[in-house]
């Protein structure tokens, strides 16, 4: 279920590496063309000379990244609903194992007792009605599973708006790009240790979250 948390925030990612490497490839084009423009006026001076419109180099950019393996292990909000979330398919499950059981077993007896004409009509009318009462119980049990898939969509949408709040309010400004690396989804292959924040960012949301908790008590 973790994996799921972060499929957004994957693709997110993947497009902001590419964007970065653009950007990287439009600097070394904008540098080779200024070599290249002296160069060829060097050899040639009756040649037009071409003027590159650039107003400067790029500035460089300033990259930290999170470790979102780390992120799902030990974010406490993660944590809780995930628990919460685990509990209710299990006894969801649970349930409608049973009573799936049950149904089959009561339909084929009811079954049996049709073919072999040992009941009589209304009897076996009332199992007609017991069978469409337990096919009805039944199909409320998947829409409650059903409904755990939303809230687990609900719950990977505010992860995501609390995460990029908390980061826009602490880093907009420090940092142009802020990397999600996780080896389950390696979009980065090598990462300086120097550049993670992934503690900081962790043990100020976990902070958050219990203060939010106290607070609702």
């Amino acid at each position: 279920m973790k994996n799921i948390l972060f499929g957004v925030i994957a693709v997110l990612v993947i497009c902001i590496g590419i964007l970065f490497y653009q950007v990287q490839g439009l600097k070394k084009a904008i540098s080779g063309e200024e070599t290249g423009t002296e160069k060829a006026s060097e050899n040639n001076s009756k040649k037009p000379v071409i003027i590159n419109t650039a107003s400067g180099k790029l500035p460089d950019a300033k990259i930290a990244y999170i470790n979102i393996d780390s992120l799902n292990e030990n974010y406490l909000f993660i944590s809780d609903y995930v628990k919460v979330l685990k509990n209710k398919r299990i006894a969801l499950e649970t349930q409608m194992q049973s009573m799936t059981a049950k149904f089959q077993e009561d339909y084929q007896s009811a079954q049996q007792s049709a073919q072999a004409g040992l009941l009589p009509a209304a009897e076996m009318e009332n199992k007609k009605r017991d069978l469409e009462r337990q096919q009805k119980e039944l199909e409320n049990k998947q829409i409650q599973m059903d409904k755990l898939a939303v809230d687990m969509q609900e719950k990977n949408e505010q992860l995501q708006r609390d995460v990029k709040s908390f980061l826009t309010e602490n880093y907009e400004g420090k940092y142009d790009f802020i990397m999600a690396y996780s080896n389950a989804v390696p979009t980065i292959l090598l990462a300086n240790p120097k550049l993670e924040i992934t503690h900081h960012v962790l043990d100020a949301l976990n902070e958050n979250y219990k203060n939010s908790k106290s607070a609702k008590k």
